[in-house]
């Protein structure tokens, strides 16, 4: 996968230039070293990585089966309604089901899309920003606001805006992403930078001539960037490696745990 061949040339990895060296077992003692501490980082990234997807799949799952469950109820309701002897008691009873399975799939509904809403601080700029991201937030932003009886209006069309979110979410988690996005320093100036997003667990920023760098990870109210001044060269050298500019190069990197 992209993911892991990108993670295996450049993440988290030690750079070798630039160090002043001493004898040949000295150097190879400090080789073997930072390469046993690397194999650590990048093993620890893979087990978060694999726990994000995991919790994404569960997820996934726990909605298309509820999704499914709920309108095959919906569907036995309508169609007892339909066979249903109008002239009789139960006519009424059949459409008592009916609309009670309807109350519940409008339930199930209501409570996905609250629940959907409140992870949406963990998407990053780069993924909000993909057009059909984008459309999917504005519907799901209007759709929790719904009152009285429009909560149970259109929802067939809810589930499936519901359903393209969590996918995006889960592609976006699978593999790093470059983009050009627009940033501002400390003092508020904007500044076009290169980012680097592994999934959406963290990312790294620089500028054009690498006098500003930011690292970025998600919080309860979005995504913060921090400035980093000091990580351009790495960032540099990462996102380089990563777009094939560069050959594979170690580089070493902080990482925030969410």
């Amino acid at each position: 996968m992209l993911r892991n061949s990108i993670l295996s040339l450049a993440l988290l990895l030690p750079a070798t230039t630039g160090r002043a060296t001493g004898s040949p077992t000295e150097d190879l003692r400090d080789s073997v070293s930072r390469w046993v501490d690397t194999m650590s980082r990048i093993q620890t990234e893979e087990n978060d990585w694999k726990r994000d997807k995991e919790v994404l799949d569960d997820y996934r799952e726990g909605l298309v089966e509820e999704i499914e469950d709920l309108e095959d109820r919906i569907a036995e309701a309508e169609t007892r309604k339909q066979g249903a002897d109008k002239e009789t008691t139960d006519r009424t009873t059949d459409r008592d089901r009916y609309l009670a399975a309807r109350k519940e799939l409008a339930e199930g509904v209501i409570r996905l899309e609250r629940q959907m809403h409140g992870s949406l601080p963990l998407f990053p700029p780069a993924l909000r920003s993909e057009p059909k991201v984008a459309e999917a937030i504005e519907k799901l932003e209007a759709d929790v606001k719904l009152a009285g009886e429009d909560k149970e209006k259109d929802l067939s069309k809810r589930l499936l805006n519901l359903i393209t979110l969590t996918s995006e979410a889960e592609k976006f988690q699978q593999t790093v992403h470059i983009r050009p996005e627009l940033h501002k320093d400390k003092s508020g100036r904007e500044f076009n930078m290169q980012v680097i997003y592994f999934g959406m667990a963290m990312a790294y920023a620089v500028n054009e001539d690498g006098s500003l760098a930011f690292t970025g990870r998600p919080g309860s109210e979005g995504w913060l960037f921090e400035e980093k001044p000091e990580l351009a060269t790495e960032i540099r050298n990462l996102i380089s490696a990563a777009s094939g500019d560069s050959d594979a190069v170690f580089v070493q990197l902080p990482y925030a745990k969410p």
